[in-house]
Protein backbone atom coordinates (compact mmCIF):
# COMPACT_ATOMS: atom_id res chain seq x y z
CA UNK A 1 0.00 0.00 0.00
CA UNK A 2 1.45 3.45 -0.78
CA UNK A 3 2.56 5.67 1.84
CA UNK A 4 1.94 2.68 4.32
CA UNK A 5 4.68 1.64 6.75
CA UNK A 6 4.95 -1.89 6.14
CA UNK A 7 7.86 -4.53 7.12
CA UNK A 8 10.03 -5.75 4.47
CA UNK A 9 9.82 -9.17 3.53
CA UNK A 10 11.78 -11.31 5.80
CA UNK A 11 11.45 -9.41 8.58
CA UNK A 12 9.38 -10.08 11.09
CA UNK A 13 6.70 -7.47 12.46
CA UNK A 14 5.95 -7.03 16.46
CA UNK A 15 2.28 -8.58 17.09
CA UNK A 16 -0.69 -5.71 17.10
CA UNK A 17 -0.15 -6.39 21.06
CA UNK A 18 3.29 -4.35 21.81
CA UNK A 19 2.72 -0.99 20.06
CA UNK A 20 -1.03 -1.65 21.02
CA UNK A 21 -0.59 -1.89 25.00
CA UNK A 22 2.34 1.08 24.30
CA UNK A 23 0.08 3.56 22.74
CA UNK A 24 -3.10 2.35 24.98
CA UNK A 25 -1.21 3.86 27.75
CA UNK A 26 0.14 6.66 25.89
CA UNK A 27 -3.60 8.19 24.86
CA UNK A 28 -4.66 7.20 29.01
CA UNK A 29 -1.77 9.79 30.20
CA UNK A 30 -2.96 12.15 27.08
CA UNK A 31 -6.08 12.39 28.84
CA UNK A 32 -4.57 12.57 32.35
CA UNK A 33 -1.69 15.20 31.35
CA UNK A 34 -4.51 17.25 29.49
CA UNK A 35 -6.97 17.21 32.35
CA UNK A 36 -3.83 18.42 34.81
CA UNK A 37 -3.61 21.25 31.82
CA UNK A 38 -6.77 22.89 32.81
CA UNK A 39 -5.93 22.41 36.64
CA UNK A 40 -2.28 24.20 36.59
CA UNK A 41 -2.78 26.31 33.87
CA UNK A 42 -3.07 29.63 36.67
CA UNK A 43 0.01 28.19 38.05
CA UNK A 44 1.35 28.02 34.53
CA UNK A 45 0.30 31.75 33.61
CA UNK A 46 1.77 33.20 37.41
CA UNK A 47 5.30 31.42 36.41
CA UNK A 48 5.19 28.89 39.30
CA UNK A 49 6.59 26.33 37.50
CA UNK A 50 8.45 24.31 40.88
CA UNK A 51 5.08 23.52 42.20
CA UNK A 52 5.15 19.84 42.08
CA UNK A 53 1.72 19.81 41.00
CA UNK A 54 3.28 21.34 37.65
CA UNK A 55 6.29 19.10 37.52
CA UNK A 56 3.84 16.16 37.66
CA UNK A 57 1.71 17.50 34.55
CA UNK A 58 4.79 17.94 32.83
CA UNK A 59 5.79 14.35 33.52
CA UNK A 60 2.10 13.43 31.96
CA UNK A 61 3.02 14.82 28.53
CA UNK A 62 6.82 14.47 28.64
CA UNK A 63 7.37 10.63 30.01
CA UNK A 64 3.75 9.99 29.62
CA UNK A 65 2.60 10.94 26.65
CA UNK A 66 5.56 11.66 24.13
CA UNK A 67 7.96 8.38 25.52
CA UNK A 68 5.21 5.87 25.98
CA UNK A 69 4.22 6.98 22.23
CA UNK A 70 7.73 6.67 20.75
CA UNK A 71 8.69 3.58 22.74
CA UNK A 72 5.50 1.83 21.28
CA UNK A 73 6.22 3.34 17.89
CA UNK A 74 9.47 2.69 17.58
CA UNK A 75 8.30 -1.50 18.17
CA UNK A 76 6.54 -1.15 14.66
CA UNK A 77 9.14 1.56 13.12
CA UNK A 78 12.53 -0.34 13.51
CA UNK A 79 11.90 -3.44 11.15
CA UNK A 80 10.39 -0.80 8.85
CA UNK A 81 13.38 1.65 8.69
CA UNK A 82 16.12 -0.23 9.84
CA UNK A 83 15.35 -3.77 8.63
CA UNK A 84 15.65 -5.41 12.11
CA UNK A 85 12.97 -6.11 15.05
CA UNK A 86 13.35 -5.74 18.34
CA UNK A 87 15.74 -7.50 20.15
CA UNK A 88 13.72 -9.23 22.91
CA UNK A 89 9.94 -8.45 22.59
CA UNK A 90 9.80 -9.92 26.17
CA UNK A 91 12.30 -7.46 27.63
CA UNK A 92 9.98 -5.14 25.63
CA UNK A 93 6.88 -6.17 27.36
CA UNK A 94 8.84 -6.33 30.52
CA UNK A 95 9.98 -2.48 30.27
CA UNK A 96 6.64 -1.14 29.79
CA UNK A 97 4.84 -3.17 32.27
CA UNK A 98 8.11 -1.51 34.98
CA UNK A 99 7.37 1.78 33.05
CA UNK A 100 3.85 2.47 32.48
CA UNK A 101 2.92 1.94 36.79
CA UNK A 102 5.80 3.38 37.81
CA UNK A 103 5.69 6.49 35.66
CA UNK A 104 1.51 6.66 37.24
CA UNK A 105 2.95 6.28 40.84
CA UNK A 106 5.85 8.53 40.19
CA UNK A 107 3.33 11.63 39.38
CA UNK A 108 0.49 10.77 42.14
CA UNK A 109 3.65 11.07 44.86
CA UNK A 110 4.60 15.26 43.10
CA UNK A 111 1.29 15.73 42.73
CA UNK A 112 0.33 14.55 46.57
CA UNK A 113 3.57 15.83 47.98
CA UNK A 114 4.25 11.93 49.22
CA UNK A 115 8.27 11.07 48.37
CA UNK A 116 7.23 7.34 49.58
CA UNK A 117 4.91 6.93 46.50
CA UNK A 118 7.34 9.09 43.97
CA UNK A 119 10.72 7.39 45.22
CA UNK A 120 9.25 3.80 43.77
CA UNK A 121 7.86 5.37 40.96
CA UNK A 122 11.12 6.84 39.94
CA UNK A 123 12.65 3.74 40.61
CA UNK A 124 10.21 1.69 38.60
CA UNK A 125 9.74 3.50 35.84
CA UNK A 126 13.73 4.63 35.39
CA UNK A 127 14.49 0.36 35.66
CA UNK A 128 11.72 0.33 32.81
CA UNK A 129 13.48 2.94 30.45
CA UNK A 130 16.76 1.22 31.53
CA UNK A 131 15.57 -2.20 30.15
CA UNK A 132 13.70 -0.07 27.28
CA UNK A 133 17.55 1.26 26.39
CA UNK A 134 19.29 -1.59 26.33
CA UNK A 135 17.09 -3.78 24.28
CA UNK A 136 17.23 -0.77 21.80
CA UNK A 137 21.02 -0.56 21.84
CA UNK A 138 21.13 -4.30 21.03
CA UNK A 139 18.66 -3.62 18.05
CA UNK A 140 20.99 -0.71 16.95
CA UNK A 141 24.03 -2.80 17.54
CA UNK A 142 22.25 -5.58 15.08
CA UNK A 143 21.29 -2.99 12.15
CA UNK A 144 22.98 -3.05 9.12
CA UNK A 145 21.26 0.04 7.72
CA UNK A 146 23.36 2.90 9.89
CA UNK A 147 21.77 6.10 7.98
CA UNK A 148 20.47 9.45 9.15
CA UNK A 149 17.51 7.42 10.89
CA UNK A 150 20.35 4.85 13.03
CA UNK A 151 22.54 7.87 14.19
CA UNK A 152 19.78 10.02 15.25
CA UNK A 153 17.97 6.94 17.62
CA UNK A 154 21.53 6.02 18.26
CA UNK A 155 22.19 9.59 19.80
CA UNK A 156 18.92 9.74 21.51
CA UNK A 157 19.54 6.83 23.55
CA UNK A 158 22.20 8.40 24.44
CA UNK A 159 20.38 11.12 26.03
CA UNK A 160 17.48 9.38 27.43
CA UNK A 161 19.79 7.24 29.74
CA UNK A 162 21.56 11.17 30.64
CA UNK A 163 18.19 12.56 31.61
CA UNK A 164 17.09 9.59 33.55
CA UNK A 165 20.87 9.39 35.34
CA UNK A 166 19.70 13.31 35.91
CA UNK A 167 15.58 12.52 37.00
CA UNK A 168 16.26 10.28 39.42
CA UNK A 169 18.61 12.46 41.30
CA UNK A 170 16.30 14.96 41.09
CA UNK A 171 13.25 12.28 42.73
CA UNK A 172 15.95 11.98 45.07
CA UNK A 173 16.49 15.78 46.27
CA UNK A 174 12.42 15.68 46.57
CA UNK A 175 13.15 13.58 49.98
CA UNK A 176 16.64 15.41 50.80
CA UNK A 177 17.49 18.54 48.92
CA UNK A 178 21.15 17.40 48.55
CA UNK A 179 21.18 19.75 45.61
CA UNK A 180 20.47 22.91 47.13
CA UNK A 181 20.61 26.34 45.24
CA UNK A 182 21.72 23.82 42.11
CA UNK A 183 18.13 22.73 42.11
CA UNK A 184 16.57 24.64 39.21
CA UNK A 185 20.23 24.18 37.23
CA UNK A 186 19.61 20.68 37.32
CA UNK A 187 15.61 20.74 36.05
CA UNK A 188 16.94 23.31 33.57
CA UNK A 189 19.66 21.03 32.15
CA UNK A 190 17.09 17.35 32.67
CA UNK A 191 14.44 18.73 30.17
CA UNK A 192 16.83 20.06 27.51
CA UNK A 193 18.34 17.41 27.62
CA UNK A 194 14.59 15.43 27.66
CA UNK A 195 13.27 17.98 24.37
CA UNK A 196 16.69 17.91 22.43
CA UNK A 197 18.62 15.18 23.50
CA UNK A 198 15.49 12.66 23.18
CA UNK A 199 12.84 13.57 21.23
CA UNK A 200 13.96 16.24 19.40
CA UNK A 201 16.68 13.24 17.52
CA UNK A 202 13.87 10.55 17.66
CA UNK A 203 11.73 13.32 15.60
CA UNK A 204 14.29 14.02 13.07
CA UNK A 205 15.43 10.45 12.67
CA UNK A 206 11.63 9.39 12.40
CA UNK A 207 10.30 11.86 10.35
CA UNK A 208 13.09 11.54 7.78
CA UNK A 209 11.10 8.12 6.77
CA UNK A 210 7.71 8.90 7.74
CA UNK A 211 7.06 12.45 6.51
CA UNK A 212 7.99 11.62 2.78
CA UNK A 213 6.32 8.46 2.96
CA UNK A 214 2.92 9.27 4.29
CA UNK A 215 3.04 12.98 2.44
CA UNK A 216 4.29 10.89 -0.30
CA UNK A 217 7.03 13.59 -1.04
CA UNK A 218 9.82 12.78 -3.83
CA UNK A 219 13.09 14.64 -4.46
CA UNK A 220 13.13 17.37 -1.78
CA UNK A 221 16.95 17.57 -0.48
CA UNK A 222 17.67 16.16 2.52
CA UNK A 223 21.03 18.05 3.78
CA UNK A 224 18.76 20.07 6.17
CA UNK A 225 18.00 16.60 8.17
CA UNK A 226 21.47 15.42 8.28
CA UNK A 227 22.45 18.93 9.44
CA UNK A 228 19.62 18.95 12.18
CA UNK A 229 20.86 15.77 13.94
CA UNK A 230 24.23 16.81 14.19
CA UNK A 231 23.74 20.25 15.67
CA UNK A 232 20.83 18.78 17.99
CA UNK A 233 23.43 16.39 18.95
CA UNK A 234 26.22 18.05 19.39
CA UNK A 235 24.27 21.02 21.57
CA UNK A 236 22.64 18.15 24.04
CA UNK A 237 26.56 16.51 23.96
CA UNK A 238 28.17 20.04 25.09
CA UNK A 239 24.88 20.81 27.54
CA UNK A 240 25.67 17.07 28.67
CA UNK A 241 29.23 17.35 29.38
CA UNK A 242 29.64 21.14 30.40
CA UNK A 243 26.92 22.48 32.19
CA UNK A 244 29.19 22.99 35.42
CA UNK A 245 32.03 25.10 33.54
CA UNK A 246 31.40 28.39 32.53
CA UNK A 247 27.75 29.83 30.94
CA UNK A 248 29.39 30.77 27.76
CA UNK A 249 30.52 26.72 27.29
CA UNK A 250 27.36 25.67 29.50
CA UNK A 251 24.41 27.31 28.21
CA UNK A 252 25.14 29.58 25.53
CA UNK A 253 26.87 27.75 22.85
CA UNK A 254 24.84 24.61 23.49
CA UNK A 255 21.68 26.66 23.14
CA UNK A 256 22.63 28.09 19.97
CA UNK A 257 23.73 24.41 18.27
CA UNK A 258 19.98 23.35 19.17
CA UNK A 259 18.59 25.78 18.26
CA UNK A 260 20.16 26.18 14.88
CA UNK A 261 19.57 21.87 14.22
CA UNK A 262 15.87 22.30 15.45
CA UNK A 263 15.70 25.58 12.71
CA UNK A 264 17.60 23.19 10.27
CA UNK A 265 14.72 20.27 11.36
CA UNK A 266 12.37 23.06 10.37
CA UNK A 267 13.76 23.56 6.64
CA UNK A 268 13.32 19.91 6.05
CA UNK A 269 9.92 19.43 6.92
CA UNK A 270 9.17 22.65 4.37
CA UNK A 271 11.10 20.65 1.81
CA UNK A 272 8.91 17.28 1.91
CA UNK A 273 5.96 19.41 2.73
CA UNK A 274 6.84 21.41 -0.73
CA UNK A 275 7.78 18.24 -2.73
CA UNK A 276 4.57 16.00 -1.79
CA UNK A 277 2.20 14.56 -4.17
CA UNK A 278 -0.53 14.67 -2.13
CA UNK A 279 -1.74 17.77 -2.55
CA UNK A 280 -4.27 18.06 0.02
CA UNK A 281 -3.52 17.42 3.35
CA UNK A 282 -5.69 14.77 5.53
CA UNK A 283 -6.08 15.65 9.45
CA UNK A 284 -2.76 14.30 10.83
CA UNK A 285 -0.19 15.86 8.51
CA UNK A 286 -1.75 18.96 8.84
CA UNK A 287 -1.54 18.78 12.51
CA UNK A 288 2.26 17.90 12.33
CA UNK A 289 2.95 21.30 9.67
CA UNK A 290 0.95 22.96 12.77
CA UNK A 291 3.14 21.01 15.49
CA UNK A 292 6.49 22.51 13.04
CA UNK A 293 5.05 25.81 13.20
CA UNK A 294 5.13 25.47 16.86
CA UNK A 295 8.46 24.44 17.29
CA UNK A 296 9.50 27.79 14.91
CA UNK A 297 7.68 29.98 17.45
CA UNK A 298 9.70 28.30 20.48
CA UNK A 299 13.04 28.53 18.54
CA UNK A 300 12.15 32.28 18.81
CA UNK A 301 11.32 32.29 22.29
CA UNK A 302 14.22 30.14 23.47
CA UNK A 303 16.82 33.20 23.37
CA UNK A 304 15.35 35.87 25.21
CA UNK A 305 13.76 33.39 27.30
CA UNK A 306 17.51 32.41 28.43
CA UNK A 307 18.39 35.27 28.21
CA UNK A 308 16.20 36.61 30.95
CA UNK A 309 16.23 32.87 33.00
CA UNK A 310 14.61 32.97 36.27
CA UNK A 311 13.72 36.69 36.36
CA UNK A 312 11.03 36.02 33.53
CA UNK A 313 9.52 32.86 35.03
CA UNK A 314 5.94 33.42 32.67
CA UNK A 315 8.53 33.42 29.56
CA UNK A 316 10.36 30.47 30.24
CA UNK A 317 7.41 28.88 31.02
CA UNK A 318 5.70 29.79 27.98
CA UNK A 319 8.53 28.98 25.95
CA UNK A 320 8.05 25.73 27.28
CA UNK A 321 4.73 24.97 26.76
CA UNK A 322 5.07 26.46 23.36
CA UNK A 323 7.58 23.33 22.57
CA UNK A 324 6.18 20.40 24.32
CA UNK A 325 2.38 20.83 24.00
CA UNK A 326 2.31 22.73 20.70
CA UNK A 327 5.06 21.36 19.00
CA UNK A 328 6.17 17.57 19.91
CA UNK A 329 2.37 16.89 21.69
CA UNK A 330 0.81 17.75 18.32
CA UNK A 331 3.44 16.36 16.62
CA UNK A 332 3.09 12.91 18.33
CA UNK A 333 -0.74 13.31 17.95
CA UNK A 334 -0.20 13.56 14.26
CA UNK A 335 1.09 10.38 13.87
CA UNK A 336 -1.67 8.85 15.66
CA UNK A 337 -3.90 9.25 12.86
CA UNK A 338 -1.92 7.75 10.34
CA UNK A 339 0.19 4.26 12.56
CA UNK A 340 -2.80 3.42 14.61
CA UNK A 341 -5.50 3.17 11.18
CA UNK A 342 -2.30 1.17 9.70
CA UNK A 343 -1.74 -1.33 11.70
CA UNK A 344 -5.39 -2.28 12.66
CA UNK A 345 -6.06 -2.49 8.91
CA UNK A 346 -2.73 -4.32 8.39
CA UNK A 347 -3.76 -7.15 11.11
CA UNK A 348 -7.41 -7.11 11.06
CA UNK A 349 -8.15 -5.96 7.70
CA UNK A 350 -5.11 -6.54 5.49
CA UNK A 351 -5.30 -10.70 5.24
CA UNK A 352 -8.98 -10.46 3.97
CA UNK A 353 -8.29 -8.21 0.59
CA UNK A 354 -8.64 -9.57 -2.48
CA UNK A 355 -11.14 -11.86 -0.65
CA UNK A 356 -13.85 -9.40 0.12
CA UNK A 357 -14.79 -5.72 0.35
CA UNK A 358 -12.93 -4.06 3.48
CA UNK A 359 -12.23 -0.28 4.10
CA UNK A 360 -9.60 1.82 3.28
CA UNK A 361 -7.38 3.28 5.51
CA UNK A 362 -8.81 6.30 5.60
CA UNK A 363 -12.19 4.71 5.99
CA UNK A 364 -11.82 3.38 9.66
CA UNK A 365 -12.15 7.26 11.27
CA UNK A 366 -14.09 10.55 10.34
CA UNK A 367 -11.70 13.03 8.76
CA UNK A 368 -13.94 15.55 9.65
CA UNK A 369 -14.39 14.70 13.46
CA UNK A 370 -10.56 14.65 12.91
CA UNK A 371 -10.26 17.98 11.99
CA UNK A 372 -12.82 19.37 14.90
CA UNK A 373 -9.57 17.72 17.32
CA UNK A 374 -7.04 19.23 15.08
CA UNK A 375 -9.04 22.97 15.76
CA UNK A 376 -9.39 22.26 19.42
CA UNK A 377 -5.63 21.42 20.20
CA UNK A 378 -4.33 23.80 17.18
CA UNK A 379 -6.17 27.03 19.41
CA UNK A 380 -6.04 25.30 22.55
CA UNK A 381 -1.99 25.36 22.36
CA UNK A 382 -1.78 28.71 21.00
CA UNK A 383 -4.15 30.06 23.61
CA UNK A 384 -2.45 28.06 26.08
CA UNK A 385 0.96 29.75 25.18
CA UNK A 386 -0.55 33.15 24.74
CA UNK A 387 -2.10 33.26 27.92
CA UNK A 388 1.16 31.88 29.61
CA UNK A 389 3.39 34.90 27.84
CA UNK A 390 0.73 37.47 29.14
CA UNK A 391 0.06 36.33 32.48
CA UNK A 392 -3.53 35.68 31.97
CA UNK A 393 -4.65 32.91 34.21
CA UNK A 394 -8.31 33.05 33.09
CA UNK A 395 -6.94 32.72 29.41
CA UNK A 396 -5.02 29.96 30.35
CA UNK A 397 -7.24 27.65 31.81
CA UNK A 398 -9.90 28.20 28.81
CA UNK A 399 -7.02 27.79 26.32
CA UNK A 400 -6.36 24.66 28.22
CA UNK A 401 -10.19 23.22 28.46
CA UNK A 402 -10.22 23.88 24.64
CA UNK A 403 -7.01 21.94 24.19
CA UNK A 404 -8.35 18.83 26.66
CA UNK A 405 -11.67 18.92 24.76
CA UNK A 406 -9.67 18.08 21.44
CA UNK A 407 -7.36 15.46 23.33
CA UNK A 408 -11.04 14.10 24.17
CA UNK A 409 -11.43 13.81 20.52
CA UNK A 410 -8.74 11.99 19.59
CA UNK A 411 -8.70 9.37 21.82
CA UNK A 412 -12.24 8.65 21.31
CA UNK A 413 -11.20 8.26 17.98
CA UNK A 414 -8.32 6.59 18.20
CA UNK A 415 -10.34 3.89 20.48
CA UNK A 416 -12.92 3.80 17.98
CA UNK A 417 -9.86 2.74 15.37
CA UNK A 418 -8.92 0.07 17.90
CA UNK A 419 -11.95 -1.75 18.09
CA UNK A 420 -12.96 -1.85 14.51
CA UNK A 421 -13.04 -5.07 13.13
CA UNK A 422 -14.26 -6.97 9.92
CA UNK A 423 -18.16 -7.52 10.28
Amino acid sequence: MPGSPTVPAGVPAPPFRLPGEHFAAALAFLVLGSLGLVWVAPDLAHGLFPLPRVAGVTHLFTLGWITTSIMGALYQFLPVALWVPIRSERWAHLSFWLYAPGLALFVAGLVLRRPELSLPGAALFGTGLLVFLVNLTITLVRARERGLTWWSLAGAALFLAATVALGVTLAANLRWGFLGGSRFLAVGVHLHLALAGWVMLVVIGVAHRLLPMFLLSHGAPEWPGRLAAVLVGGGALGLMLLYHAIPLAAFYLPAVLIGAGALSFVVQARLYYRHRVRRVLDPGMRLAAIAVGFLVVGIALAPIALARGPAAPGLMVGYLTTVIVGGFTLFVVAHYYKIVPFLVWYHRFGPLAGKRPVPRVAELYSARTARVAVFFLAFGALALSAGILAGAPGLARGAAVLFAGGAGVVVYQISGVSRRRPE
